[in-house]
């Protein structure tokens, strides 16, 4: 189900999946999709603002060390481990947040 934030590269999550990608030290699509073990393409649609849908929201879940739906979806750093919190601001230090319009 898409959100109404979930629309266009520079939407929020779009820029919550990139900011992702470059803090875990990815420089390209191409090598967070084989981290991940899903398409390129796969990965590039997120990052370009389609819907991050369930599956791959419980994967990043999964792969990436303390990430939290919350933060996936919302944009919630509250529950994020401080390392992770860190390394995203760093990439992403304005934009971590939903403001919710």
């Amino acid at each position: 189900m898409a959100t109404p934030e979930s629309q266009g590269k520079d939407s929020p999550q779009a820029l919550r999946m990139k900011a992702l990608r470059e803090a875990m030290g990815y420089p390209t699509g191409s090598g967070f999709a084989a981290f991940l073990n899903v398409s390129v393409q796969r990965w590039n649609n997120v990052e370009t603002g389609f819907p991050l849908g369930n599956q791959l929201a419980f994967l990043l879940v999964k792969k990436v060390p303390g990430l939290t739906l919350d933060w996936l979806y919302l944009g919630k750093p509250d529950g994020l481990p401080l390392e992770l919190a860190r390394r995203l601001g760093e990439v992403e230090p304005v934009r971590t947040v939903s403001t919710g319009r």
